[in-house]
């Protein structure tokens, strides 16, 4: 078992990588003397494999089930969350539960961080993505039509609890997916955890439990640190949104169905390597290690039918952007820039490259 620490302003909350630890959730909320949450949500996918069987074991009623997918992760359900919750009798020394991938950690922390002016929740990640990045750090959201997580807060979890051996149930493509993230965090803080994402590309679904908690604790550890020093993203936490920039306006532009979270990422990352490289940013050897670990997860869909000025349009709007515009993140030899300016003529330019292949290496 790791348990990992990430502060906040909330307060300090472990973050629990073990195999068979959904199973003991209630010891381990016991353990660190956290109330049991009242009522759990989920997601359709979700409830049948984990879902269901969490809330029963915690003495939970049914959790409610929320419909599975990015397009989904929106003002409608988080209303439906509060009714649900009001009827239930939830008070504001309540908590919750949520048990599913980074939608529904993002959708039942927002309803939470707004529910009677903010309850408690605990998260039980089951996927990959949400384990490593959605479900730690105090990110909640949701996504508005014109744009991903344009509406949010932060407002952290009681508790983390990643179970590695949820990850069995997840399609290829989704843990792939996943993967994407691993990398980020790994150019991030942590270089050497490269080495571990094309051997757990290539095995597929995660027969050895041990290199998925070694891989998931790692990323987190990136994530923990970078977060307690930052945690509202004035400054330093600026860095986890590598790749991110692009991605989220890939994700838009696609109607939150062409492309998975992580694979929107995986585009972004070859964006904002090809700027590197072209500005001096990034040596040569560098890139090509960043672009073969993402190579070994793909392929990706493609990015060709999409408009570039469509997606302009989306970065024109991203959260992050402020009087200067939207500050890229780009990747160096050993680590990142933050705040870096790059022209609509300069995001234009390596779209179209991307799309027709000249800097891609996915397709």
């Amino acid at each position: 078992m790791r348990v990992l620490t990430v502060a906040g302003e909330r307060g300090s909350y472990d973050v629990v990588v073990d195999g068979g630890a959904l199973g003991r959730l209630g010891e381990l909320l016991d353990a660190r003397s956290i109330a049991r949450p009242l009522l759990a949500v989920t997601d359709t996918t979700v409830a049948p494999l984990h879902g269901r069987r969490t809330a029963a074991a915690l003495g939970m009623p049914p959790p409610v089930e929320l419909p599975d997918g990015e397009v989904f992760k929106r003002w409608q359900q988080v209303e439906g969350l509060l009714g649900h919750w009001l009827e239930g009798g939830l008070h504001r020394g309540g908590s919750v539960l949520a048990v599913g991938g980074g939608v529904v950690t993002d959708t039942v922390g927002f309803a939470a961080a707004v529910y009677l002016r903010g309850i408690d929740w605990v998260a039980a990640p089951t996927t990959l993505l949400a384990m490593v990045d959605a479900a730690v750090g105090g990110k909640t959201g949701i996504n508005l039509p014109a744009g991903k997580n344009l509406a949010g807060a932060f407002w952290a979890p009681r508790l983390v609890v990643a179970d590695p051996e949820a990850l069995r149930t997840m399609p290829g493509r989704e843990l792939r997916a996943g993967l994407v993230e691993v990398v980020k965090a790994a150019w991030v803080g942590d270089h050497a955890l490269l080495e571990l994402v094309e051997p757990a590309a290539a095995g597929g679904s995660p027969a050895r439990a041990e290199v998925w908690e070694e891989l998931v604790a790692r990323s987190v550890q990136v994530k923990a640190a970078v977060v307690g020093a930052d945690e509202r993203e004035a400054g330093s936490r600026k860095a986890l949104n590598l790749g991110h920039t692009l991605g989220h306006a890939l994700e838009a532009a696609g109607g939150y169905r062409r492309f998975l979270h992580g694979e929107a990422v995986a585009w972004g990352l070859a964006a904002a390597t090809a700027i590197a490289r072209r500005r001096g940013l990034l040596s040569e050897d560098a890139g090509r290690r960043l672009g073969s670990a993402l190579s070994s997860l793909g392929p990706f869909p493609p990015v060709r039918e999409l408009e570039p000025e469509r997606l302009l349009a989306h970065l024109a709007r991203d959260k992050k952007r402020d009087d200067l515009g939207v500050g890229w993140v780009l990747p160096t030899d050993t680590g990142v820039v933050l705040d870096q300016r790059v022209s609509a003529d300069e995001v234009r330019a390596v779209i179209e490259e991307l799309m027709n292949g000249g800097c891609s290496p996915f397709e």
